[in-house]
């Protein structure tokens, strides 16, 4: 079996599995504010399992997700909006809860989704817009201090396209990762294979798959491994079905049958294993113990 290195799970899903209610649109950003000690609590767990690789809670902590819930837009003397206050501070603590729980043994990458919806490719906000909100995202990052950062969820090219040129100047390991709706095409319609054409053109290091359904995930790896050159890894859906928007699972794919499908990824040549919605650190514990001698850091 090759080597490989591990993701961890769901940090969203996990929240509400404890207890949380996460709002519309800020979804997980919340709880950096509300709960930032039951993040963190998480992050430790996963790091705990074996994850070799901690994705801080920034998914939603963007100006555009504190908008839409209505925090005023008012400028206060500095120039900044309160919605843009808001979300720069969840993203501070989300980094700082993250790179707490990691150490020095542990990457921490800084997550960035789709500006308004990882499962409505329609609502892109155009490519202008994008690419400034995208580069605001790298300035705070670039502040805040991340290993590596990842576009995950990706739904169209795009939004991936105006996310890469927002963020190819910063000095940041670029991951990309995309969301699909069958085993060959991103929930746009657009092709897996243009997208992954697409990000050979920027410093992509690493290319994934994240937030699909199990089958899914393995009938596409072929095409991941196919098109793509450079490393690659998925991280799956964990719920039967089609993903939840609200993150909310009531039936679980079993833990043989995602680890059937992690282990063929990783015969395939997957640098990089994890998983996304319904996973929690147990999932991360047993794709550790799948060969006890690949030890972290062996790739």
């Amino acid at each position: 079996m090759a080597s490989y290195k591990i993701l961890d799970g769901a940090m969203g899903s996990e929240l509400i599995h404890r207890g949380l209610e996460l709002p519309e649109h800020i979804w997980s950003a919340d709880a950096n504010l509300s709960h930032p000690e039951l993040v963190l609590e998480i992050h430790r767990e996963y790091v705990e399992a074996g994850a070799d690789y901690i994705t801080a809670n920034t998914f939603r902590t963007t100006r555009r997700a504190y908008e839409n819930i209505g925090v005023m837009r008012q400028e206060r003397g500095d120039g900044e909006q309160d919605a843009e206050r808001r979300a720069k501070e969840s993203m501070k603590i989300a980094v700082e809860n993250a790179k707490e729980a990691a150490g020095d043994s542990v990457k921490g990458l800084g997550s960035i989704a789709p500006l308004e919806d990882c499962y409505s490719p329609e609502l892109f906000p155009g490519k202008e817009t994008a690419i400034t909100e995208f580069h605001q995202l790298g300035e705070w990052f670039a502040a805040a201090g991340v290993d590596i950062l990842i576009l995950e969820t990706m739904n169209s090219i795009a939004e991936t396209e105006a996310g890469l040129i927002a963020l190819q100047s910063f000095k940041f390991p670029l991951w990309v990762s995309f969301v699909l709706k069958d085993d060959t095409h991103l929930l746009s319609g657009d092709k897996l294979v243009d997208a992954l054409i697409l990000i050979q053109n920027y410093p992509v290091e690493m290319a994934l798959l994240n937030c699909n359904p199990l089958q899914r995930t393995e009938n596409a790896l072929i095409h991941l491994a196919e098109n793509w050159a450079g490393k690659w890894g998925v991280y799956p859906n964990l719920g039967i079905g089609e993903p939840s928007p609200g993150g909310r699972i009531t039936e679980y794919e079993s833990m043989g049958n995602f680890i059937a499908v992690m282990e063929n990824a990783i015969e395939m040549g997957a640098s990089v294993v994890g998983a996304c919605c319904g996973s929690s650190p147990e999932h991360i514990k047993n794709l550790r113990s799948l060969d006890p001698g690949l030890v972290k850091g062996s790739k």
